[in-house]
């Protein structure tokens, strides 16, 4: 068993760590102070929910820091500028006429979340933001309307009625496994989502007569609540007001499901409640390089610990047997080159060998491979994995790659089961593999109803960044 040493600046890092945890506590405690001398006006608009959504957040509307800051930093500011103004300082910042703009007041709900809940009405205009702000935490949310002609020129917005209705919608491609902001539109009240369905496709370039679902999307926390429309109903019967969200996909109804990990816009939020994002970084100087990024559901087991070496070296019976295919995904994680490489085994169960490599994928100009034990290397019971450097017996004298690396052994029926572990390691001669000695009990990968043996295949991925 071989131990990661830990990096030489480590004591540095957690230094400079204990530092900026202290100064932010007392900025905060300081803030906290003067929040009676200042307001944040905090205004988000199409643009920033375009930007966030799929990207930063797929729950929601937007993230409101990230969106235009106005700040009031003394009492007669607070007590003298107006909404009015603020539109002003909105005219000068992003270029809209005043004329052009409305403002929507968030409102947090019951259930926690914080929608645009109406508009500002013409006495607001001329109130002062310290007597709008939200009093606990010294801010004021808006939500910036802007309608926009075909040349993309604004134009006054409609009059709103009582029985007009803001929805914002998102769009869910099960396929890509990606949720996006598409826009927003006034419905009435009495109406009926049914109507809206030929303006949604236009929306997204769908044909007119294409079959969409539409689901509402509730709350997020402590559970998921995402629930189906019926689109024969007004939306009035189906408790639907300003500020909620319609998330619409294609229909699966005459497609085969079961291709989709997630098929539906329930099932994929679900799936972004429970996974747990997972950066394995270095530290650079005085800041940390996101090297690895890595999403897993919350019930898998994650290990960060000190891997095995196999020792002892064999040349496998066979390399990459046909029966077996693989897949190459290649993205950037922070200008770095990361890599998924995926593995199909076929007929696993009949394999007469000791041990298997994949075939060689790179990753950053360098040649791995993935390296297994189907019976266990010299352990009971139990799946070996390893990542294996494939040229390592032509590398030139005193070589050495670092790299940050997970496997997995996917289930095919339940992703979330998937068996995922993680590690480093400095790859080297004498150490030209690492990974995993009991990955996983031969008796759940083996057992057909477990979801990792279906149809006799098995499923391995590794992702691989160098450090």
């Amino acid at each position: 068993m071989a131990l990661l040493a830990p990096p030489p600046d480590i004591a540095e890092h957690l230094r400079l760590t204990l530092k900026k945890e202290q100064e932010e506590k007392e900025q905060k405690r300081k803030e906290k102070v003067e929040d009676h001398l200042y307001t944040i006006i905090k205004v988000a608009r199409d643009e920033d929910l375009g930007e966030q959504i799929g990207k930063e957040i797929d729950f929601d509307l937007v993230v409101m820091i990230k969106c235009v800051l106005f700040v009031f930093r003394n009492r007669y500011h607070l007590l003298n500028s107006s909404m009015r103004m603020n539109s002003e300082e909105v005219a000068k910042e992003l270029g809209i006429p005043v004329q052009f703009q409305r403002y929507w007041i968030w409102a947090k709900r019951q259930n926690h979340t914080y929608r645009p809940n109406r508009t500002s009405t013409a006495q607001e205009q001329t109130q002062s933001v310290g007597q709008l702000r939200d009093k606990n935490n010294a801010e004021l949310k808006l939500f910036l309307e802007v309608e926009l002609c075909l040349d993309l020129r604004p134009f006054p917005p409609l009059e709103k009625t009582k029985e007009d209705i803001l929805l914002f919608f998102k769009l869910y491609d099960p396929l890509k496994e990606k949720i996006r902001y598409v826009g927003r539109l006034f419905v009435k009240e009495s109406g009926k989502p049914l109507q809206i369905l030929t303006k949604l496709n236009e929306l997204v370039g769908f044909s007119p007569d294409e079959e969409i679902e539409l689901f509402e999307e509730i709350k997020f926390e402590p559970n998921v609540m995402c629930e189906r429309i019926d689109s024969k109903l007004s939306f009035c019967e189906c408790e639907i007001g300003d500020g909620d969200i319609i998330c619409f996909q294609k229909s699966l109804r005459n497609h085969c499901s079961e291709q989709y990990r997630f098929p539906d816009v329930p099932s994929f939020l679900e799936y972004v409640h429970n996974r747990q994002i997972i950066k394995l970084s270095i530290f650079v100087g005085s800041k940390f390089i996101t090297l690895l990024r890595l999403s897993l559901p919350e019930e898998l087991e994650v290990d960060v610990p000190s891997s095995d070496f196999p020792t002892k070296r064999h040349q496998p019976i066979e390399v990459a047997p046909a029966g077996t295919a693989s897949m190459v995904d290649v993205q950037a994680v922070d200008d770095l080159e990361a890599v998924r490489f995926t593995w199909t085994i076929n007929n696993f169960s009949r394999l007469m060998v000791k041990e298997l490599y994949s075939e060689v994928f790179n990753v950053g100009g360098y040649k791995w491979r993935i390296w297994i034990f189907p019976k266990g290397n010299n352990v009971v019971d139990c799946l070996s994995i390893y990542l294996d450097v494939a040229d390592s017996a032509r590398l030139p004298y005193g070589w050495s790659r670092c790299a940050l690396f997970s496997l997995a052994v996917l289930n095919q029926v339940q992703n979330k089961l998937t068996v995922k572990k993680a590690t480093q390691h400095q790859f080297k001669a004498g150490e030209s593999a690492w990974g995993f000695k009991s990955f996983m009990f031969l008796s759940a990968l083996n057992d057909p109803g477990r979801g990792y043996l279906v149809d006799d295949r098995v499923i391995i991925e590794a992702d691989v960044v160098m450090a």
